[in-house]
């Protein structure tokens, strides 16, 4: 499966002057949706507050960094161009000191402060990160897949966005377009391109997905759930259908992909109760129900309508074929866990259409999005 989609318990203490202190100590030591147009050069970044998970305890804002050209990096922790940048980020906090730099990391995608925590243990890393569990800031930022890396003056101004890992010529030339240093050979990164905040905020009048569908009738499928329970489409009729094929012993993408579903129906409060959860087996000889009810339980599902569907693999192919999904054959029982298939999921509409692709990973708050939108009629 693809590593990573298009790039392909902390207190509520508030920073005081002394910590912002060590902050400067460890920095100085994806798209369908209509972007701002606030012009680059005095676009403002959002401000944010999240809690610190390495660097510092408490709670952390963008805003109390002010006077500090950042360099803020967006990522998950296991995704592996993120681990390769890794070096680079911990580089540029310290070669830039002079100029007053702070490197922010900002882990999403399904990180927690725990996970979050562990990485920057585990990679040593000397500059502080803060927890995006809910991916709500990133979905502000407009960030489409990680890793993805802005930079910031020190006003407060977003001046340059780069995707994909870095390099420290990327580096120099960003913060070089943040004020932060002189550089005669620097080539300019990208302007960033926000998602605009009544946008933001609204969210309910478009489609936001890596593909838009034209509007055709979902493929047929007609098979037990977990519960023996026939599902369909037509069952399915007035809810908004999130499909995917996973394993429930796949212990890469899938367990990504189902969190991220959790993560929807909770973000959709009220209107969750219209959102249907169908996972097909891609496993189907080792997804026996044991496993397929422990995954829902891991994946948080608890409280969503979910429906884990499973037949004979002469059964399932034509259904994968049907929605474009390759599965790669079966695997040898010690090799269950690893099995080969393309992590997408579907939306389907309220009329049992499908409308939006997503590749994997993305953030829930954009698929949530596009579930109002079709709950709304688009």
């Amino acid at each position: 499966m693809p590593a990573m989609g298009r790039f392909r318990g902390v207190g509520r203490l508030r920073w005081s002057i002394v910590a912002i202190g060590s902050v400067a100590a460890f920095g100085l030591a994806m798209a369908l949706r209509p972007a701002s147009s606030t012009p680059a050069a005095t676009l403002p970044a959002p401000d944010f507050t999240l809690p610190l998970a390495a660097g510092g305890s408490g709670q952390l804002s963008l805003r109390q960094l002010r006077g500090h050209p950042v360099l803020l990096s967006f990522f998950e922790a296991t995704c592996a161009p993120c681990i390769e940048e890794v070096p680079v980020l911990r580089d540029a906090a310290r070669r830039f000191r002079g100029q007053k730099v702070i490197v922010l990391g900002v882990a999403t995608g399904g990180d927690t402060a725990f996970t979050a925590q562990a990485f920057a243990r585990t990679h040593h890393l000397d500059y502080p990160v803060v927890a995006d569990e809910h991916q709500e800031v990133a979905w502000r930022y407009n960030v489409e897949g990680w890793p993805t890396s802005f930079f910031i003056d020190a006003q407060g101004n977003l001046r340059g966005e780069t995707s994909g890992g870095l390099t420290l010529d990327t580096v120099r030339a960003g913060l070089a377009q943040a004020g932060a240093l002189h550089c005669d050979n620097c080539t300019a990164v990208a302007p960033p391109t926000l998602l605009s905040e009544a946008t933001s905020n609204t969210a309910a009048d478009a489609l936001s997905a890596d593909t838009i569908l034209p509007a055709r009738a979902a493929p047929r499928f007609s098979l037990r759930d977990q519960n023996g329970v026939f599902i369909s489409p037509d069952t399915l009729r007035g809810k908004v259908v999130a499909f995917t094929v996973i394993s429930a012993l796949c212990r890469e993408q899938c367990p990504l992909i189902g969190q991220a579903l959790a993560q929807v129906h909770r973000q959709l409060g009220p209107a969750g109760k219209r959102l249907a959860i169908v996972a097909i087996s891609a496993n189907p000889e080792f997804d026996t129900p044991a496993a397929t009810q422990a995954f829902a339980r891991e994946s948080g599902w608890q409280g969503t309508e979910w429906h884990y569907l499973t037949a004979p693999r002469s059964v399932l192919s034509g259904i994968w074929k049907a929605y474009g999904i390759y599965v790669a054959p079966p695997a040898p029982i010690f090799k269950a866990a690893t099995l080969d298939h393309q992590p997408y999921v579907y939306l389907i509409d309220p009329r049992g259409r499908l409308r939006a692709l997503y590749d994997v990973p993305f953030l829930a708050p954009r698929v949530a999005a596009s579930v109002r939108a079709l709950l709304n009629g688009a």
